[in-house]
Parts: structure tokens; sequence; C-alpha cells
């Protein structure tokens, strides 16, 4: 049996009998349907224990782990109120660890490529304060995570140590264990607490110190890559994890003061990557066993320019590797975002797609294919072209990102894999990958392209806030690249609705002026188009007072500006439900574009207030502005966003004046035949 069909019929140790196998089969139905119903027949409850207390009342077993806790003067936490998931090791588990590691790094401390594990001796009493705070943190997450929430990927959020604990399965002939960085397994989990759950793991989780490419150099199946990474100096741009220089402001008290919320500031500003990776196997399969052949293999596809100088970034295999890269932290599960019921989800049948900037400026799209028999599986440049533009990149589309217990489960010299690196992670990938502007242009990237506003700010998904459980977080000035304003601060949230592409968006409030930069996608004519929503039109829900919004695209005026007081019925947008029309919307479509503005799209379902799920295209509320249709060239390009009231609408019970949740990018052709009407998704 396949281990990804096996791992998800069984989560972790079984024994046999028939309580145990319900319970077995309640988390793996919950696993495939994203359900939070969960069996609680076999699960041990300690009522009126904290965590604390759970530890303390066993000391038998976690004695060396309170002490942990004690040295990192953490155990206090963990009586309180609060919820917390902790996977913990008994003391043998932490006696292991702690052999483990320093053998590691003896082992390892007069060769060439030393591994600091931090732990210089295998005895708990000799474990240094700085580390026991670190193991601590590393085995801690703040929420409750039970094992039926758990997914191939990562937690959904961070531990107390900023880093995501991975997640995969370890299957054998009769057993099946969830895996944390492919090292620890869980052997007893959902032990329920009144502050949170507890997971008893084999062994302690080792915490990630190498770098991203440090990550990769270590592991020998990645020889070939590892030696073009040295050879063109790229490592040196893998190496940053946090801005020192960065201080994080007070929050944001919410409007009007009875509201207990306040709209946190980052706490810190991390730098990560993710890396998509050949084996030395796929080199092999494609006839490259050397770094010159891999080299004479990047010419053929990049160019001869500054050949001898690899360091270039006009270079063949400099262009190569940086292709490989995007700067943020994607973790499986979040290379694509298809969220459960309960938020917004996605039609089956319509792939999902997100795009991507490349370390080397070139665009990267990245794709769930739920339309056809791969829909399981996650592809960079995927293409349904039997055949490509450029016939010769047959073998280098459709490069499908191999999740990690698969990998692992390959082969033996992939066992020991684990993809978290200290600022990132690192995917194989199964095929050579590269960037073709041929290809690009005539097939991978010659469609609507829709850009969620938070997909162009990785400094985002670099700090566990897009996608993090936290409804709404500050965006400060200075903190994305790709925005630039004078007074960004106290105005910019990233707001996480149970609405949105995506599920969420971007919410400004008062009077803002701000300038996102635009993808750098293959030069040609686009119809540019963005959310926009009208909820608030009128004086709805709670709005007192409304705004004109002017767009322009590099400081040129795009049309006239958005009148917010307008809702979407009103003649000069002219919305009206499919459902009343005699064509199910076919001429309403035509009228509304000859005005400037689209319906929503149908790809992708919406909760309504009542639970119902609905495409956006079925909301009055939700419509999208055709802002200009405009060549864009090499270079950048600055979509400019500015309020025209000047009134401060910061005392009013609702703060966000406009919401902005994606942009479209659509090459003129799709839009110019009035014969082919570009389709509804």
């Amino acid at each position: 049996m396949h281990p990804e069909k096996k791992y998800r019929s069984i989560i972790y140790r079984t024994t046999l009998n028939m309580k145990r196998i319900l319970y077995i089969l309640a988390i793996a139905l919950s696993i495939l349907a994203c359900t939070d119903e969960i069996d609680k027949s076999n699960r041990y409850t300690f009522t009126g224990e904290t965590i604390a207390d759970f530890l303390l009342n066993r000391s038998d077993r976690y004695s060396h782990f309170v002490k942990i806790l004690r040295q990192a003067k953490m155990l206090t936490l963990l009586s309180t109120y609060g919820q917390f998931t902790l996977f913990l090791p008994d003391n043998e588990g932490v006696e292991n660890f702690l052999c483990e590691q320093d053998s590691i790094y003896h082992t390892t401390k007069e060769t060439d490529t030393p591994v600091w594990t931090g732990i210089t001796s295998p005895l708990i009493d000799e474990l240094s304060d700085s580390m026991a705070n670190v193991i601590a943190r590393t085995h801690l997450v703040e929420g409750n995570y039970r094992t039926a929430q758990f997914v191939t990927g990562t937690l959904p959020r961070w531990n107390f140590n900023d880093r995501y604990l991975s997640i995969n399965y370890k299957v054998t002939d009769e057993e099946c264990y969830i895996m944390l960085n492919n090292h620890s397994a869980i052997i007893n989990g959902d032990n329920e607490v009144e502050n949170g759950i507890i997971h008893i793991i084999d062994k302690a989780v080792p915490n990630a110190t190498n770098s991203v490419p440090d990550l990769i150099c270590e592991f020998a199946f990645f020889s070939l890559f590892s030696e073009a990474l040295k050879a063109t100096g790229f490592s040196d741009s893998l190496q940053r994890i946090i801005d020192n220089s960065y201080v994080q402001e007070k929050n944001v008290p919410y409007i009007p003061s009875e509201y207990a919320h306040t709209y946190q500031y980052p706490e810190k500003k991390f730098y990560k990557y993710t890396g998509f990776i050949e084996p030395d196997d796929v080199f092999h399969s494609n006839g490259i066993n050397n770094l010159a052949d891999l080299r004479a293999f990047a010419e053929k596809w990049y160019g001869t320019e500054d050949r001898d100088n690899p360091k270039s970034q006009r270079n063949a295999l400099y262009k190569f590797v940086a292709y490989h890269f995007i700067p943020r932290e994607l973790p499986y599960n979040k290379l694509i975002i298809s969220h459960e019921k309960g938020k917004m989800c996605h039609y089956i049948g319509y792939d999902i797609t997100d795009y991507f900037e490349t370390m080397c400026h070139h665009m990267m799209k990245i794709v769930k294919p739920l339309s056809s028999e791969e829909g399981k599986d996650i592809f960079i440049n995927y293409s349904k072209r039997s055949i490509p533009y450029n016939h010769e990149m047959r073998k280098h589309l459709n490069v499908r990102v191999v999740e990690l217990t698969e990998f692992v489960a390959q082969k033996s010299a992939y066992e020991k894999f684990n993809p978290m690196a200290a600022n990132g992670i690192v995917h194989p990938i199964d095929k050579i990958l590269i960037y073709n502007e041929d290809e690009m242009y005539g097939n991978i990237l010659n469609e609507r392209m829709r850009f969620d506003v938070f997909t162009l700010l990785p400094e985002l998904s670099c700090n566990d806030i897009r996608y993090s459980e936290s409804f709404r977080r500050v965006i400060p000035n200075n903190y994305c690249r790709n925005i630039k304003g004078e007074s960004l601060g106290g105005q910019f949230f990233y707001d996480s609705p149970y609405w949105g592409y995506f599920n969420d968006q971007l919410a400004l409030r008062t009077n803002f002026d701000f300038a996102l930069r635009l993808p750098p996608v293959p030069a040609r004519t686009y119809e540019i188009r963005m959310s926009h929503n009208t909820h608030y039109a009128g004086g709805q829900n709670g709005r007192k007072d409304n705004m004109l919004i002017q767009i322009y695209l590099d400081d040129k005026v795009c049309g006239l500006p958005i009148d917010t007081r307008i809702a979407s019925s009103d003649i000069s947008i002219g919305w009206i439900p499919d459902e009343e029309t005699f064509d199910n919307g076919v001429e309403n479509d035509r009228q509304m574009r000859n005005r400037g503005w689209m319906k929503a799209p149908d790809s992708y379902l919406e909760m309504t207030y009542d639970a119902a799920y609905l495409p956006p295209r079925n909301f009055d509320q939700y419509v999208r502005r055709i802002v200009t249709r405009q060549y864009m060239g090499e270079g950048e390009h600055w979509l400019r966003v500015k309020s025209l009231n000047t009134s401060d609408n910061t005392k009013s019970r609702i703060v966000v004046d406009f919401n902005f949740d994606y942009i479209e990018l659509v090459p003129l052709h799709i839009v110019s035949d009035p014969t082919k009407p570009e389709d509804r998704h």
C-alpha cells in the first residue's frame, strides 16, 4: 500500500481492540474531511489538572522535562489559564535526545561541516540555561491542536521558539506514527488537560540551527545542487535570519474602547526562505553527473553571459540556482491554501493557483490541479497543454513538489531528511526546474492571473502573520518592501475574516496613500483589475462617512475615483443577480464591463452570515473594478491607492474604510474577443 494512503488510515500506534479501531477511523476521516468532530472515547481526560500538574504528578516519568521547564522559567506559565499544546518526551526520551545531540556535536566539530547542536554533554545536569530555554520553547505551541487536526506539512502556528514543527508520517508493516520534524514520534496523543493538549513523544525534538543552504549541503543526496550553491556564492543570499534593527511599536487599541481588543504589531521581523531542490537522482536521470554538466545545462537555458563569473547575477548557473528559491517560508500545507469549511474553501473541480516571485525576479506558478486526477499533488509551473509552447520544455513543466512522507519512504538515503531550517524550509522536487521566457509568455502565465494582495508581501509569510489564527495584525511602516507610503503604521492591517480570497484581505482606515509593487510578469499589455467591497456603501453597517479612492499606475491616473458610497446595485455599476436575468447574467456581465466593473469570481466559496457557502459572484457586495489597460514592460510597476477624503474615522465603531483583497493581471487577448467571453472563474 502506498504510504500516503496508509498513513491517512492510521494515526499513531495501534492496538487490536474495537474501540481503538473506531477511534483511528474517526481520526482518519477527520483528516480527510477537515471536520471538527473528535471521538473522545479513548482519550484520557485529566479533569482539573493543568499541564504543570500533569508533569508534577508524574515526576517519576517526566522529571527531566520538569527540570528543563524550571531552568527555562516556563513551568509557571503551564500552570496558568491559557491554551497550549505540549509535545512531551519522558525521561528516557530526554536522555536519548541529549546523547544523540552530544554525539552529533563531537562527531562533526573537527570536520569541514561542523553541526552546532548547543548540547556538549549527554547529562541533564550539565544542560545550559540557554539550551533549556530552546528545548522548552521548541516543544510548546500556543493553542489546542489534536492529532485529528494534523496534516502533512506543519502545525498551523509557530512554536514558542519561532519555528514551525513539521508533520509527516512514518509507516511500518504494522504501525504508523505521526512524526515531528521527521525525528520524534507521537506515541500517545491527545491527552486533554484544563489548559491544553499533551502529546507524548518518544524523544525530544531538535531545534533547527542550520540555515537553508547549510541544510541542503548537510544531505549527500543534494550534493550537485550544493556544489552549485557554493560555486555561485548564492548561499550568502540565504543566510539572514532576523532584522535586529526592528523595534515593535505599541499595539493599536480597538475603537470603541469597550471592545477588549488590540491590533498587534509584529513582535519581530524574520527573514525566511523556501527552496525547491532536485535530489541527485533527478539530475542523473537527465545526464547531469557533475558541476560541469550542470553548468552546461544552465547555459543551454539561460545563455552564456558572464560565463566566467558564476557569482554574477547574469551568469547562467547563478540564474538557475536563484530560480529555485522564494523569499518566504511556505510549508507544504501552505504552498496552496484551501481552507476547510468554517472559512473560505474552493469548489472541487477548479484548480487552486498562486504565483510567487523567485529570487531571480522571475515568476513561479504553484498549482493544486483539482480539475484533474493529479489533484492530490502540488506542482510548479503546471500546464494542461499536451505539447508545451516550447517543445524542449516538456521535461521541465508540471514539476511535482514531493511531500515529506513520500520522500523519506522512497529510499533509505532519504529516511532522516528533515526539511526545517533555522530560516526556512526545503522541498524536494521530481524534475529539473527552469524558467523559460517563451514558455511563460505563451503558456504558463498566458492566463488571467489573480494575486492575493498578501502573496505580494512575502514578509507576512516569514513572520507567522499570513494564515495565522489572529484576526487582525498591524503592518508597520517599512515592514514590507513591496509597499511604500509615508504613514502606514496604524492604518494598515492584515485582516483574516471568514470571507475573502484565500481568507484574508488588506484592511485600511482613515486617510491613506500607498503604492503596491506589481509582480514581474512577462512583458505585454494587460487589463488590470482589483477587488472592491461595497459592504459599507451608502452608510450601511454603521458607516457614517465614506470616501473617494483614486487609483494610479506608475503615478498615472487610472479613470475616475471610486465612490465608496455607491452600492453595486446602483446604475453606475449595475449588478443584477444572475437568477433575475433571462440569460443567467450574460448580458448583465457585458453591461457591467462597459461601465468598468465585473462581478466577483465563481471559483471559490465564501461563508455567509448564516453559515451557508456561496460563490462571491452571488453576493452584491463583491465586485471587481477594471482599473486600466496598460503595457507592462521590464522594470518595476506600482499600483497606487489614495483616499481623497480628509475626515478622521478612527473614532467610528467600524474603523475599516477600505478592503483590498486581490488584483488581476489579464493578457489582453483573453478579454478582447467578444465572441469568446472570459470565463467566470
